[in-house]
């Protein structure tokens, strides 16, 4: 296996708070140009923002609790796009409501990323020069070649702004949950990333019956390598054992460092007996190994406790339960062995 930190899907939260905001105010701009459109005989934009506004104030609810975000996000765009993009081509619209398209590569790139965000934002920028270009490029003042150049000039800069920071915020949100999910010292990912992995191999498992277990490592008598040698051996023996384990099982299990000297191993698609074999392979792993440190050869051992999903819970605190209790049972019966249920 690598070293995985992985990152939670997120910007969520804020994502969610943005479009919710948009939502309340697609639908009370969506009233007010209404009635303007009404005033104005604009009766097929007068349509549309009411269509949209309706729509927009639906989704609120839906949006609140959907994991679907992105998804709907998607939705809500290209049909608030499209509604434009029709608002812009009725004869009654001035010239002034092409504004609105200036907020598609913020509103895009902000609820969507990079990619789908960039993609619609290419498809409706498009659509939107083409529309004025045909209903403008034979007025003098809004259709001449420095008007037309302005127009798409402007859309540009904001569109290449709205790229830059949102590769920008992407890069720095993922540096942050790498860093909030790995352990500093070892590189391996922590607690929360092993609640957050094993979720997903719960889902897997309650999906298709994929096989799930748990092994908790314990360096045997490893207070004794830091009063003999000090902290640092203590640091680069956890380092050794950290890439030790990393490089040992499966790409598709995960290892973290659980605590102290402790090691949690997660297995995909390992029953109860490949799990005990697994858990013995390492443990015969580590007592071979040894590492230098301040001109002395230094090994050491492991003891294992292994718990198996659904025979000793179906939750991540039942499964660690069990396996502690098992890691106990092998220090007490002499360390440096493998306990299973």
């Amino acid at each position: 296996m690598t070293k995985k930190t992985g990152s939670l899907d997120d910007g969520d939260a804020f994502r969610r708070s943005i479009l919710i905001v948009l939502l309340i105010f697609t639908t009370s701009f969506g009233a007010i140009f209404a009635v303007l459109n009404y005033g104005n005989a604009n009766y097929k934009a007068m349509a549309g923002e009411i269509a949209m506004g309706l729509f927009a104030l639906t989704l609120v609810p839906v949006i609140r609790r959907t994991p679907h975000l992105i998804r709907w996000s998607f939705v809500y765009l290209v049909l608030f796009n499209t509604t434009m993009m029709l608002i812009l081509s009725t004869p009654q619209s001035s010239p002034s409501v092409f504004a609105w398209v200036l907020l598609i590569p913020i509103l895009s790139h902000m609820l969507l990323g990079r990619a789908l965000g960039g993609s619609v934002t290419v498809v409706f920028l498009a659509t939107a020069f083409a529309i004025y270009y045909t209903r403008f490029s034979d007025d003098t003042v809004t259709g001449n070649p420095r008007a037309l150049l302005n127009v798409a000039g402007v859309a540009l800069c904001i569109f290449g702004f709205s790229f830059v920071y949102e590769t920008s915020r992407s890069r720095a949100e993922k540096a942050l949950k790498r860093q909030a999910h790995t352990d500093p010292l070892t590189g391996l990912g922590n607690r929360a990333h092993l609640q957050m992995r094993f979720r997903e191999k719960k889902a897997r498992w309650e999906r298709d019956g994929t096989p799930l277990a748990l092994l908790l490592l314990d360096i045997d008598f490893f207070k004794t390598i830091n009063d003999s040698y000090g902290h640092e051996a203590g640091d680069n023996a956890l380092r050794a054992v950290s890439s030790l384990l990393g490089d040992a099982i499966d790409p598709n299990d995960d290892v973290f460092r659980y605590g102290g000297e402790e090691f949690c191993i997660l297995l995909s698609n390992a029953s109860a007996a490949q799990a005990r074999q697994a858990a013995e392979t390492l443990r015969r792993l580590v007592e071979g190994s040894s590492f230098e440190e301040a001109g002395a050869t230094l090994s050491f051992t492991m003891s294992i406790g292994v718990a198996s999903c659904p025979e000793d819970g179906r939750e991540l605190q039942a499964l660690l339960g069990a396996a502690d209790k098992r890691l106990y049972a092998a220090k007490v019966a002499g360390r440096n062995r493998v306990v299973w249920g």
